[in-house]
């Protein structure tokens, strides 16, 4: 973050845009935002259990919970914060869409505290579409964990007071928090915590698994839904793999897989890429494509068969680009005014 002093921030204008970013308006809109979604999916018939994981959540929490131990609450605690609900759906939608809200509150105010104050109204509304990304509002009003460990990993990320308990959080939840953290690694060091990262990841899944995923036998078509028709290279087996790491991280940062798949059903998740596009072009005048949020979509590309629970998996990571993008704006802006960064 950067450390403008208060007459500094006179001088550029802070405060012009307070009003658009005030917390309580982000906090009302992201909840009207989550109303009006809800209503859209339930009149075209989406249902809660349009997801598989949501069934299994409200279906087998209570006979998963009666066997915990305290290993078993690694990565799988969404199951016990189901139970504690009692499996009902409204209650769990309900604390997900002001789970989703609070991070937007964070979002937008982690933003305009560092940059947003020296920009134009159309990025700041631009920035606003980014946040309002339509696939995590779909997500917020779904008996899913994917809100609550984006909210973990955004909190870890900015912010102020024992941020460490976000990653906790977000651990708790699911194990993919271990490859979300890899992207807060400089790039220098990055490649050497790959190593680790990919014992965890083998040890996680058991070497007979791993070792399977590199067999062109072992490559499991993962693609379940019928409108997704995104190639998953299965047959060529390793290869295949490392096709997909190259390929999809790149279609779903810019939004182009909706022209290998046309689908409605895919419309608003691209329809967040191209905002994410867009603002960054706006303010840096280039794509983003940064390295180490790139490099674990390859990672996630190849250990996931499937377009659809990809563009799950790695949504976290398109929620935290931004932030890295921010950041690194401050420190280079910072140098150019000579500010000391605390």
């Amino acid at each position: 973050m950067d450390s403008w002093s208060r007459r500094d921030k006179i001088k550029t204008g802070v405060g012009r845009h307070i009003g658009l970013y005030n917390p309580l308006f982000i906090f009302f809109l992201s909840v009207t935002a989550c109303t009006f979604m809800l209503t859209i999916e339930r009149l075209l018939g989406i249902e809660w259990d349009f997801h598989p994981d949501a069934v299994t959540y409200i279906e087998t929490s209570i006979n998963t919970i009666s066997t915990f131990g305290l290993r078993d609450i690694q990565g799988a605690s969404f199951y016990l914060l189901v139970d504690l609900f009692d499996s009902k759906i409204s209650l769990i939608i309900i604390f997900n869409i002001l789970v989703y809200s609070i991070t937007n509150v964070m979002l937008a105010r982690f933003y305009y505290k560092s940059i947003g104050y020296r920009q134009a109204n159309l990025t700041l509304i631009l920035f606003l579409l980014v946040i309002f990304n339509p696939y995590r509002i779909h997500l917020s009003v779904q008996v899913l964990k994917d809100t609550i460990i984006i909210f973990g990993m955004v909190y870890f990320l900015v912010g102020r007071m024992f941020s460490w308990l976000g990653f906790i959080t977000t651990y708790l939840i699911s194990t993919r928090s271990i490859i979300y953290l890899a992207t807060c690694i400089s790039k220098g060091k990055i490649l050497v915590y790959l190593i680790p990262i990919i014992c965890f990841i083998v040890f996680y899944l058991g070497p007979d698994v791993f070792l399977s995923l590199l067999s062109t036998e072992g490559q499991v078509d993962m693609s379940f839904r019928a409108f997704d028709s995104v190639p998953n290279f299965i047959e060529f087996g390793v290869l295949g793999a490392v096709m997909r790491s190259i390929l999809w991280p790149f279609i779903y940062l810019t939004g182009t897989f909706i022209f290998i798949s046309p689908t409605i059903m895919y419309f608003p998740i691209a329809i967040g890429s191209f905002f994410l596009q867009i603002w960054h072009f706006q303010q840096y005048k280039k794509l983003t494509l940064y390295f180490q949020v790139y490099l674990a979509m390859g990672l996630f590309a190849f250990l996931t068969p499937g377009f659809t629970s990809y563009i799950r998996w790695v949504l976290p990571l398109i929620t935290l680009l931004p932030i890295f993008v921010i950041k690194n704006d401050v420190v280079h802006y910072n140098k150019r005014r000579n500010i000391k960064v605390k």
